[in-house]
């Protein structure tokens, strides 16, 4: 059986770290939303929260076409974005159209730490990512990390604290409960 890791989570939590570290244990591509949609930022530009809102739209899109083109050949796979309740379900019915066992990784912290987090890479981040405008409110921050965390996470989640964000220890963590999912 096929195998797609799928990596979500609040915002700063280390999901694109522990995707690359997934990708280079197992030998599998990933996919990150972020370098989608930076890319996409690169050719088409914004002018507005809503068209940056679609950038991310489009990123995620592009990530579930490419899982069902992965799925054609039966390839393994990571997907990394704060995934949504109707896009999980999506890779769902892909994934039993194919066959694929997944296994949901949530990455969450301590919001005051993460926020922090938040702020401090900010700078360095991509013009694409910069639109949020939740660095100007904790108030806003937590809304949002409240958002992703509330939903319906579609596949059983795994919760990974990444507070301590040690991410050799974190890495061992999901490897291991990869391991037990799927058998291995």
């Amino acid at each position: 059986m096929q195998r797609l890791i799928v990596i979500t989570g609040d915002l700063a939590a280390g999901k694109s770290t522990l995707a690359l570290a997934l990708s280079e244990h197992y030998q599998i591509p990933f996919v990150t939303k972020d370098s989608l949609k930076e890319i996409a930022c690169d050719v088409i530009g914004y002018a507005s929260r809503e068209e940056n809102r679609e950038l991310s739209i489009v990123a995620t899109s592009d990530m579930i076409y490419f899982f069902k083109q992965c799925a054609l050949v039966k390839q393994d796979l990571i997907l990394e974005a704060n995934f949504r309740t109707d896009e999980l379900k999506e890779l769902e019915s892909i994934a039993d159209e194919y066959g694929y066992q997944v296994v949901l990784l949530v990455l969450t912290g301590d919001i005051p730490l993460l926020y922090q987090r938040f702020l401090d890479r900010l700078p360095g981040r991509h013009i694409a990512h910069r639109s949020i405008h939740l660095e100007q409110s904790y108030e806003k921050f937590v809304e949002y990390i409240n958002s992703l965390r509330n939903q319906d996470f579609v596949f059983t989640p795994n919760y990974l604290d990444m507070s301590n964000l040690d991410e050799d220890e974190v890495t061992e963590e999901a490897i291991q409960i990869l391991e037990d999912e799927f058998g291995d």
